[in-house]
């Protein structure tokens, strides 16, 4: 069972609640967008334990504006549209976050800006072959492995340390690059193969 399908199942209830409440799923999607940023707050004040635990609370609910729309028959491309892009925003913050508090580290403000540009990169490139017409849900570090990375990044931070951080987010950074690389890849085959049928 995916991650996915495991948020859906925890917020389900109270998806059909709100659902029936009339609440608009593009409401929602601001809402929690706003309430999972203010993690931000703990990483920037050094408290990453508290930032994990609360990513970890409130991640189910990304799923939850999508659960609304489809039972109040509310889906709309704007509403993806929003999700997608408010999406890109939390990520954003959560990384500028990291290089903000890491500022004075050569090596951690470098390494957490790489792995910025290529969380950025690795879901532009999915929406722009999307937007070709090719499928590209494929890659070692989609958006739920990136997050479950972040979180493993801040527990590793508040349970030992700095020394241990410095590791892995090198390791992460380097997955994630891995992923840019592997996407392409994937890309290049597939459209290469639809321009060869037209």
């Amino acid at each position: 069972m995916s991650f996915s399908e495991v948020s859906r199942k925890i917020i389900r209830p109270l998806a059909v609640l709100l659902a029936r409440l009339g609440v608009p799923p593009n409401v929602l999607t601001v809402l929690f967008t706003v309430l999972t940023s203010a993690g931000v707050f703990f990483i920037l004040t050094n408290r990453p334990l508290f930032a994990a635990l609360w990513f970890v609370v409130f991640a189910p609910f990304d799923a939850l504006d999508g659960e609304v729309a489809r039972l109040s028959n509310k889906t709309s491309r704007f509403g993806a549209f929003l999700d997608s892009s408010l999406d890109r925003i939390v990520d954003g913050l959560i990384f500028l976050s990291f290089i903000y508090v890491f500022r004075n580290d050569p090596f951690l403000f470098s390494t957490f800006s790489a792995a910025l540009l290529s969380s950025y990169t690795v879901s532009y490139l999915r929406a722009r072959a999307e937007g070709l017409g090719v499928s590209l849900r494929e890659g070692l570090m989609s958006r739920y492995p990136r997050f479950i990375g972040v979180v493993a990044l801040l527990v590793l931070w508040g349970v030992w340390g700095k020394t241990h951080l410095t590791y892995a987010a090198a390791v992460y950074t380097l997955l994630l690059l891995f992923t840019v690389l592997q996407r392409l890849y994937i890309a290049h085959r597939r459209l290469k193969t639809d321009t060869k049928r037209d």
